[in-house]
């Protein structure tokens, strides 16, 4: 069953968790994965354009740990059922990835979870724009990503890009792909040269 062997890749290789410094925020993010027609579908958002924070970007949803986040799959699963109206109860926590850690200063820690399909979903018209299911197929064809370099803790580092649909999927948010990538396919994405 592809919860299972999902579980197993992710569980294959340690997690790289960043310790916490002065200035960075704790956050977390929920990896939500179905499968549909036979095949593995991951689900994101389109921020709305009124935020304060990542406006208009594609993500994952999360968000900030707030007091009373027990860890940071608490944190994602609290974030999921903000966002698109998830119950927690139906989300199965298979693993988690690498932190990754933003410009605007957080550390984010991906959870990835599946859900069952069909879900319904109500996204929170104040926070979510769209909500965008992409093939994992699409994701982890080399041929459909480009880098661009990003300045990142002072340095520039090379980071995908995915398109879909005419959606841009960039900085942190692609760096979680390219870990969920990985470890489930097993291969590293890496830039044309």
């Amino acid at each position: 069953m592809w919860l299972e062997e999902v579980e197993r890749l992710l569980g294959a290789r340690p997690i790289i968790r960043r310790r916490q410094e002065p200035g960075l925020k704790p956050a977390a993010v929920l990896v939500p994965l179905y499968v549909a027609a036979g095949e593995l579908w991951v689900l994101l958002t389109r921020r709305s354009d009124s935020l304060p924070l990542h406006a208009g970007q594609v993500s994952f949803p999360g968000g900030a740990r707030e007091e009373g986040d027990e860890d940071e799959v608490a944190t994602a699963l609290r974030e999921v059922r903000e966002e698109l109206g998830i119950d927690p109860a139906v989300v199965m926590v298979l693993g988690q990835l690498d932190d990754v850690w933003t410009p605007s200063g957080f550390v984010v820690s991906p959870v990835v979870g599946a859900l069952p399909h069909p879900l319904e979903i109500k996204p929170a018209g104040a926070e979510v724009e769209a909500v965008l299911r992409i093939p994992f197929s699409t994701l982890a064809n080399p041929q459909l990503v480009e880098y661009q370099e990003l300045p990142l803790d002072g340095e520039l580092i090379l980071s995908p890009v995915y398109h879909y649909h005419g959606q841009r999927v960039w900085g942190a948010t692609a760096r979680v792909i390219a870990d969920l990538v990985s470890r489930i396919s097993g291969a590293e994405l890496e830039p044309a040269v």
